[in-house]
Formats: C-alpha cells, sequence, structure tokens
C-alpha cells in the first residue's frame, strides 16, 4: 500500500479539474488522498504570472492538509508493513 497523499494544484481556476483527474489516477494506484486540497490561483498567487507569491490565506488549508497526511500515513503504516496477499 503506498502512502498517503495530499494536493496541490494552481492555475487560473486554481487547477482544481487537474486536481480531481490526479485523485482518479491515485485511486487506480491503491493511494489514499486527502479530503483537504491547497488550490493556488494564478491570478493572485503568482506575480506577473510567473513568480510565487503564496498568500496568508492559504496557511490553514496547508496545515489541514499536513494533519491529514501525516494521520493517513500513520493510520495505513501496519498495511505497508504487512506482508503482501495475491490477489
Amino acid at each position: 500500500m503506498p502512502p498517503s497523499l495530499g494536493l496541490v494544484s494552481y492555475g487560473v481556476a486554481g487547477g482544481t479539474r487537474s486536481a480531481e483527474q490526479l485523485r482518479l489516477v491515485a485511486a487506480e494506484l491503491r493511494m489514499a488522498d486527502v479530503r483537504q486540497q491547497v488550490v493556488l490561483s494564478l491570478c493572485t498567487e503568482f506575480e506577473n504570472f510567473s513568480v510565487f507569491k503564496p498568500g496568508e490565506h492559504n496557511l490553514h488549508a496547508l496545515n489541514t492538509m499536513i494533519d491529514q497526511v501525516i494521520a493517513w500515513t500513520s493510520a495505513l503504516a501496519p498495511l505497508r508493513t504487512a506482508p503482501a496477499v495475491a490477489n
């Protein structure tokens, strides 16, 4: 069982559609994605659309996502150390 993952996306609309597609791929790879996502807008989080300047308003989402990844990683640890079962 691979570890859990958190998604950070960016784009004009925050990259949310790309992140949702990646969630489907991660599920097929048996990866556990967390619910919280960090969404960055090209219009507000990047100076001149090139220099990354995140706002403090993203800190809550980032901290929540990190906490969720740590919790899921800890919860799934026994599955990673268990012997593999043939399908």
